[in-house]
């Protein structure tokens, strides 16, 4: 009962305050002072939204069409360095805009050493000041990489900038920022073949990035650490480098065009090591990513890298040469196929002088021809000799067809003048000269260069004498007895002491 009664009065209390609440209400005039108030904050966006619109009239007026990249780059300034010093969200992504406009007008004025002031000069130096490290990281990235884009070839000025950013990021104690531009370094410092301090900061920096386990990084880091490798020249160590980029890639869910690069230098290791097949289908892989990412820089050269691995294995196996350049001195041209490496959707697509270079080396392939196939080496000399694994391996390809040619030539004879052998070969006489000098010197084939008479000689392959190789066989055998007594005899002496 007491309990009911307590609710009871509760519930009227209740109802007094409201009503009292509502009579206070009722008898309170509006103040138009309030309102006022409350409109004040409308009148402070109208403000800021008045100077977000004269930046973005300056971002419009510098995207014009009819005005040039150097008349872009004092408006652009200017935005930058207003002087209202305006860092909302509105105008820090005009600012940002800006930065990446003006970067592409120093690009294309071709003034790179502004370029390089320009993160760490004065004009953006209050927009990095203002903004977050994640949206600082991202314009830096961004910055690098219209850099890279637009000027491909300045890679001293992209070096220069690079250093000046890990300087900054040093001072500013950015630490992942400075491990992403170091690693932007490494890939710089490899284009221009500096190997030595571009393996020197590879090290380093995986060092700190085992550390943080940092797998993104750490899968393009052991791919450039590959990529120096075999500018090294050092394939076991480059395979170890890829092996271990691979294994980052599979816990980690890794780009198409990083995949594709990961694919590319697989082909690459193995063209090396004339496993030609396998390399064909790994630039294969790469090929399709980049295709279907319409990426045309990048998969003409996995095309042109396909079709040096169809031309190698056909010939390799027509001409039944090993991987390290053996001849064999018969085979039939019907052996080689080099028809179909590309299909009509591809050949349409990526026309152009690349795919007519390889296409003319696989014709001069076919047909044996050396004549042919330095004419088409001199007629595509930028297409085929700018890129060394190209260069490399028509290079094999070259030694590999004159060889062969030689022997052909030779086989039928005892004795034969060296003038015919060029004749027929349709070369100088003094790199035929040399050419047959060096393979004998090779044991390619038995027999003597007279100079005198400028005739080559040719022995019969002589039957070897098993007497002379048993003997050197038991030498051998007793040698490795003698060896293990003289072990055994040493143990014991130090048993006995």
């Amino acid at each position: 009962f007491f309990h009911t009664e307590n609710i009871t009065h509760r519930h009227h209390t209740t109802e007094n305050r409201l009503t009292m609440a509502e009579g206070d209400a009722m008898e309170v005039d509006p103040a138009p002072e309030e309102n006022k108030e409350e409109t004040k904050p409308v009148d402070d966006d109208d403000e800021e939204e008045e100077d977000i619109a004269d930046l973005v009239d300056l971002l419009e007026s510098s995207e014009e069409t009819t005005k040039s990249a150097a008349d872009r780059i004092p408006i652009l300034s200017s935005l930058l360095m207003e002087p209202k010093k305006l860092f909302g969200s509105k105008a820090t992504s005009l600012k940002e805009r800006a930065v990446y406009s003006l970067t592409r007008s120093y690009c294309e004025t071709q003034q790179y050493p502004q370029v390089v002031d320009v993160l760490t000069g004065e004009i953006c130096h209050d927009f990095f000041a203002n903004i977050t490290k994640a949206k600082c990281a991202k314009v830096v990235r961004q910055v690098l990489d219209i850099v890279c884009s637009l000027a491909p070839n300045e890679l001293v000025m992209q070096e220069q900038i690079c250093n000046n950013i890990i300087a900054w990021t040093k001072s500013e104690k950015r630490t992942f920022l400075r491990q992403r531009v170091e690693a932007k370094l490494a890939s710089v410092l490899f284009e221009q073949d500096k190997y030595g301090p571009a393996l020197a900061l590879i090290d380093r920096l995986l060092v700190e990035l085992k550390k943080l386990d940092d797998k993104q990084l750490l899968v393009e880091t052991h791919l450039m650490e590959s990529k120096i490798h075999f500018g090294l020249q050092n394939l076991p160590k480059a395979k170890a480098a890829l092996t271990a980029s691979r294994t980052c890639a599979n816990a980690i869910y890794v780009a198409p065009g990083l995949q594709a690069s990961i694919d590319s230098m697989s082909g690459i290791l193995h063209c090396e090591e004339g496993d030609y097949d396998t390399a064909h289908s790994y630039f294969l892989e790469a090929f399709e990513q980049l295709d279907q990412l319409n990426d045309k820089e990048k998969a003409v050269p996995c095309l042109k890298y396909m079709m040096l691995c169809r031309i190698l294995d056909s010939l390799t196996r027509a001409l039944k040469l090993s991987a390290k350049g053996g001849v064999g001195a018969k085979s039939d041209r019907s052996e080689v196929d080099i028809s179909g490496m590309i299909s009509g959707r591809q050949g349409v697509k990526y026309a152009g002088k690349d795919i007519e270079a390889m296409s003319a080396i696989a014709a001069a392939a076919s047909r044996r021809s050396l004549k042919e196939f330095e004419e088409v080496l001199q007629k595509y000399d930028s297409e085929l000799q700018d890129d060394l694994l190209i260069k490399h391996h028509l290079h094999i390809l070259n030694e590999q067809l004159l060889e062969s040619n030689l022997i052909r030539i030779i086989e039928p004879y005892s004795c034969v003048e060296i003038s015919h052998i060029a004749a027929l070969i349709e070369m100088s006489l003094p790199v035929v000269e040399k050419k047959l000098s060096q393979m004998i010197l090779d044991g390619k084939f038995n027999g003597i260069l007279d100079q005198g008479k400028g005739q080559l000689v040719v022995y019969d392959e002589s039957e070897k004498d098993m007497a002379m190789e048993k003997g050197l066989q038991v030498i051998e055998n007793m040698d490795k007895v003698i060896s293990s007594l003289f072990e055994r005899s040493r143990a014991l002496r130090t048993m006995m002491v």
